[in-house]
């Protein structure tokens, strides 16, 4: 009898201790986010679609995406086969239903529609778009049929804890704003978002697509400026990690308050349109217990010599495929990463290379 008791007795004593450690491991639990650039599709890719599924355009980079915890994308473009084509808009993008089925088959948990072309083809077709992502179980954010609903958070349960994301289109592209169904980058609205959301969420993620590349060199600069006045503001409120998008525009990353703020990944897919940056990277962000423990950086070939569509895909050091390339894929690595080196150098971040990846840890070097 007493040593059943004492058998008892120490069961319980082992059931009591191992609960503050599972705990301990629940807590530090590492939560991992994957950003990718603008995804832009249109018309002139519809015949590829019917031929091959829009999945074809995800193939050499699904493996990265459904790797992390949490993808997210920037959308510029609607899904839809209704609606009337803005005639003040040179360049118009609209992609047929497929493409929401294709980015829930390569990993996207979330994507922003707070892009300068997500209104080509006005309400309507945004109205499809939101019906097709959340058919998908896509998440959308940043425009929606009412204020509210473009305004609203998206929520995300991953590993027990809570991941927001917000997104804000900075500008009046053709007109959005009139119109109250994209989230304007007003600068009071976005941080008390951010603030209110940050007592529920364990990490904040906030896009912020400023539309048009600027043309002009001083112009440029001037925006640059105000990206990091309102990015640094974003982090000061409570998020932890801001993604600046522009327009085929490729930046750096920047460590402020030890949170990363990544100014622009250029385009991910644009069309048949020949890329400015055909050669860029995925960051592969990884927080520990909400705090920024490291960035993975991903090299990509965005823009394939001789394709006849958009296919990104990665750069080895190795190439262990029969494919043949007019570029060496082990030297186009290792420049794409010491060429992003030099962009975060810039904002006072260093980036380590080792071989086919770029690291950048989790010390602040920035102000």
């Amino acid at each position: 009898m007493k040593n059943t008791i004492y058998i008892l007795i120490f069961v319980v004593l082992l059931i009591l201790i191992s609960i503050p450690l599972q705990q301990s491991h629940s807590d530090t639990e590492e939560i991992t986010v994957i950003a990718i650039g603008d995804i832009t599709v249109g018309s002139n890719l519809t015949p590829t679609i019917e031929k091959h599924g829009a999945g074809v355009f995800f193939e050499g980079t699904a493996s990265v995406i459904q790797s992390a915890d949490v993808a997210t994308a920037s959308l510029n473009t609607s899904i839809s086969e209704r609606g009337e084509p803005d005639p003040r808009s040179k360049l118009r993008f609209r992609a047929v239903p497929d493409l929401a089925r294709a980015l829930a088959n390569a990993g996207f948990d979330a994507v922003s529609l707070a892009t300068p072309h997500i209104l080509d083809f006005g309400v309507e077709a945004l109205e499809d778009t939101l019906t097709h992502l959340e058919w998908y179980n896509v998440k959308p954010m940043g425009a929606g049929l009412t204020p509210t609903a473009a305004n609203a958070p998206v929520l995300l349960d991953v590993k027990s804890k809570k991941v927001a994301l917000l997104s804000y289109l900075r500008g009046n592209e053709f007109n959005m704003a009139s119109l109250n169904v994209v989230a304007s980058a007003a600068f009071s609205q976005m941080t008390n978002a951010v603030k209110e959301i940050n007592d529920t969420a364990e990490i904040v993620i906030v896009w912020l697509h400023w539309g048009k590349q600027e043309s002009d060199e001083n112009a440029q600069q001037s925006s640059i400026g105000r990206q990091r006045i309102f990015a640094q503001a974003l982090i000061d409120a409570g998020a932890d990690l801001v993604l600046c998008q522009q327009l085929h525009t490729l930046g750096g990353i920047e460590l402020y308050g030890g949170k990363p703020i990544i100014y622009s990944l250029a385009d991910f897919i644009y069309e048949t349109y020949s890329l400015q940056y055909a050669r860029t990277i995925i960051p592969k962000v990884t927080f520990a217990e909400g705090v920024l423990k490291s960035i993975e950086l991903i090299p990509l070939l965005a823009d394939k010599p001789g394709a006849s569509f958009p296919q990104p895909s990665l750069l080895k050091t190795k190439n262990t495929t029969k494919e043949s390339l007019d570029i060496n894929l082990e030297e186009t690595a290792i420049e794409t990463l010491k060429e992003y080196q030099k962009r975060c150098a810039e904002l006072n971040t260093e980036v380590i290379i080792k071989g086919e990846r770029g690291w950048i840890n989790s010390i602040n070097t920035s102000q």
